[in-house]
């Protein structure tokens, strides 16, 4: 923490300054904070800072400062502005946290995830391109590029181990050397070579005192190398060649994470070589069928440990090869494929799009693209399918390779992701726009009470209870809106759903039509979960709901709950799912079902299929909100005509349910003083005249700078201060962090109307003694004040 005044004086500082800086307080105190910390053009920058300081602004920010040793720190500071009388800024109060080890980490991180990505993209491009040349050289392209260096190449060895440069990128200010000719002794001796087939790399910080030899160093030296990288290159398990990367301008000390870059990628040159290599063969051994046909299983025995389907057939569709990959992926066993038609094999009814990519690959010679497939057992897939032409020696058309790789679950995951993204924009706007509503009913709920007090003919009472009652019901509506945007805050507990269950059984059994057969299917040894009864009550009722509506003939109601563990592989496919315990709730119906193109939107917000007036479109919006809540998550499946099962998992907890009740009596104020901070002049005004009709006294502001002005003018007097979150200029966060800076004692209660209390941003609430969620009640917020007032005393 440090003071700074208008000028850039250090007025005072805490020990943390000095502990980060180096610097004693005697030798920042009176000094020019500014000339010591941000030397050049940085010091610009904090002019530039403190003019918008003196225009009122309270900012959040990062900069850097140079340390006495010269090192730079990252320092995220907030700070709060002192006045004069006169409203002239006099002094700057800055409270710092140093987050450079964040950022580094952040940085880090960054470096990995491009490195993952890269190493990602090049497996992409092996797998879809058999032109070793075009991948190798993309290889040292895009290494270079990420390792912001001056040359990267690929040397090849020759059989006499000397060797040549068969690809390079290099930066336009050093010297190429593509096709240069090295012969290095080093690698004529076997025992040396051997240490590179072993997984040697050469990490070299300074050629010059690296401990090379002078040999080796006149021939880096020759290529202007100040710093130099080399990975092996390994083809069955023998050094093929090299992947290098030259530092020319200086020195350079090679990180852990680009060393691992460089074996993964070699790695992957290893299996694009192998891979060129097994296509060329390919194309210039197949002379006759029984031969190409052979020459094609070899080929694939080498990949029979990927996990790619790689199967070939004849222009009549008969299958004469069929690998490991293609067992696995189709469930169908060598035996069983080999002389098989493959189209059935591969689909129940052969769909329009394959007689198009097998006129295409005949025509054009290959194909690429996704095609949906059946396994043995029935089941659907999605697979990415290359198609190849291979003709015999006089150049006419023989056989078709095909190479299937598996993407069933990236498209689900990304059907998920964009699904996820939908609900997400569409829960933000309706967030807000539930945040406007609330601020516009909270007042007239407010006013209706103090007007019942007041109100003394029966006629003016009945129309206040109507209008009681219809803002009651569009906050509710509200409610349910910010569920889906944000989920409920409720009552959470242990609890046993087989009761809820239960209980839900009797009411559907009662106002169900009779057509419908209600079965109940519950595990004698059911866990149980945390979570808020009314609530989850609420989802299954509306799952029942929806089955009921679903089967307008009658049908059958199936209620089933379940334990069941959720390991790693089975969490991935859902995108809020983590592995552990569940107990699984399954509503299923034998009703109409939902079409294919409506599943991804059932859970938006007043998205319906019902006719007009028999549905909100809010009940399903409203259930994956409840549910996100408690942590859990909804799976649907749906077959039109068969019916839809909803799964609603929710973790499980090792514990029995408890029940805890607790009333209160709604007490009168002492006359304590309350500060009133909301933007809201029709909230301000009905908050206050509802505090001071029971005995307590108000003062308002209209924002968090105000706010903080008349508590430090009033700072003896007033008891608590109810601050919204919701507010320009200085939001409610800001407000409350300066407010417990500047006084610790206050007592707060946030306020606001597009989240709720739990969910609201720790930094902007830690301290805070209560929560009120818009719109509110005047009921509601005198027991709020009353009991932090309570504790208080």
């Amino acid at each position: 923490m440090c003071g700074i005044a208008t000028d850039g004086t250090t007025n005072s500082i805490n020990q943390a300054v000095t502990q980060v800086t180096g610097y004693s307080a005697q030798e920042l105190i009176g000094q020019n904070w500014w000339q010591i910390f941000y030397p050049g053009e940085e010091y610009q920058q904090v002019e530039q800072l403190f003019q918008d300081f003196e225009m009122g602004q309270v900012i959040d920010y990062e900069m850097t400062l140079t340390t006495r040793t010269g090192q730079k720190r990252v320092i995220s500071w907030n700070s709060v502005n002192r006045w004069d009388e006169k409203g002239a800024l006099i002094e700057v109060f800055g409270i710092g946290v140093d987050v450079t080890a964040r950022k580094r980490a952040e940085e880090a991180l960054r470096q990995q995830a491009r490195r993952e990505l890269l190493v990602a993209e090049m497996t992409r491009r092996i797998r879809q391109s058999l032109d070793l040349d075009e991948i190798l050289n993309t290889t040292v392209t895009e290494v270079r590029q990420f390792l912001q260096t001056d040359r990267v190449l690929i040397f090849r060895f020759e059989l006499d181990w000397s060797g040549v440069v068969v690809v390079e990128s290099v930066d336009g200010i050093w010297p190429a050397i593509l096709g240069a000719r090295i012969d290095d002794t080093f690698f004529k001796d076997a025992q040396r070579r051997k240490t590179y087939e072993q997984g040697r790399i050469l990490a070299v910080e300074n050629i010059d005192n690296s401990g090379l030899s002078a040999c080796h160093i006149g021939l880096l030296q020759q290529f202007q190398v100040q710093a130099n990288l080399v990975v092996p290159i390994l083809r069955e398990e023998k050094l093929w060649g090299l992947l290098v990367a030259h530092h020319c301008s200086t020195s350079r000390e090679w990180q852990q994470l680009e060393i691992n870059l460089l074996r993964q990628l070699a790695a992957q040159v290893e299996i694009a070589t192998q891979q060129s290599q097994l296509y060329q063969q390919a194309q210039l051994e197949l002379a006759e069928r029984k031969w190409a046909e052979q020459k094609i299983r070899e080929q694939a025995a080498l990949l029979d440990v990927t996990t790619d389907a790689i199967l070939v057939r004849d222009l009549n569709h008969r299958v004469l090869f069929w690998n490991k990959g293609a067992e696995r992926l189709y469930g169908w066993t060598q035996a069983e494929a080999l002389n098989r038609c493959a189209n059935e094999l591969l689909y129940l009814e052969v769909p329009e799009i394959a007689t198009i990519v097998y006129q295409t690959v005949l025509s054009q010679g290959e194909w690429q693209g996704e095609l949906q497939h059946i396994t043995k057992k029935e089941q659907e897939i999605v697979v990415e399918s290359r198609w190849t032409l291979v003709r015999d020696l006089a150049g006419q058309p023989k056989s078709i390779l095909m190479v299937n790789t598996d993407i069933t679950e990236k498209k689900l995951l990304e059907r998920q992701f964009l699904r996820s993204q939908r609900l997400e924009s569409i829960g933000t706007l309706a967030g807000g726009i539930a945040h406007d509503l609330n601020n516009v009913l909270a007042p007239i709920l407010m006013s209706v009470q103090l007007l019942k007090m007041q109100t003394t003919s029966d006629q003016g009472r009945q129309w206040l209870e109507v209008l009681e009652g219809s803002a009651k019901r569009g906050s509710e509506l509200i409610k349910q809106v910010l569920s889906f945007a944000r989920g409920l805050d409720g009552e959470h507990g242990v609890l046993q759903i087989r009761h809820l269950i239960s209980e839900i059984r009797k009411i559907v059994e009662e106002t169900f039509p009779r057509s419908i057969q209600i079965c109940l299917n519950v595990a004698p040894n059911l866990r149980a979960v945390c979570g808020d009864a009314t609530h989850l009550h609420q989802v299954l009722m509306n799952l029942c709901v929806n089955a009921r509506d679903a089967m307008p003939e009658g049908g059958k109601l199936s209620i089933t709950a379940e334990n069941l563990i959720l390991g790693e592989q089975d969490a991935r496919l859902h995108m809020d799912a983590k592995a552990g315990a569940y107990v699984v709730v399954t509503v299923s119906d034998t009703g109409t079902g939902i079409p294919a193109e409506l599943l991804d939107r059932i859970f938006e917000p007043f998205f319906t299929t019902k006719e007009l007036g028999k549905g909100t479109g809010l009940g399903l919006s409203t259930a994956i909100g409840i549910i996100k809540s408690h942590k859990g998550f909804i799976a649907v499946s749906s077959h039109p005509g068969k019916g839809t099962d909803f799964k609603v998992f929710l973790p499980a907890v090792e514990a029995t349910s408890e029940w805890i009740a607790e009333t209160q009596d709604l007490p009168r104020g002492r006359g304590e003083l309350i500060l009133i901070v909301d933007d809201e002049a029709a909230i301000r005004e009905i908050a206050g005249n509802s505090l001071k009709a029971f005995n307590y006294r108000v003062l308002t502001a209209n924002d968090g700078i105000e706010a903080i002005a008349r508590y430090a003018e009033h700072r003896e007097k007033i008891h608590l201060v109810l601050v919204d979150m919701m507010m320009p200029l200085m939001d409610g966060a800001t407000t409350i962090r300066a407010l417990k800076k500047l006084y610790p004692q206050v007592k707060i209660i946030a306020s606001s109307g597009l989240v709720a209390g739990s969910q609201l941003p720790e930094t902007g609430t830690s301290g805070t003694e209560g929560f009120l969620a818009k719109p509110y009640t005047t009921q509601e917020l005198l027991q709020a004040i009353y009991n932090v007032l309570k504790v208080g005393s």
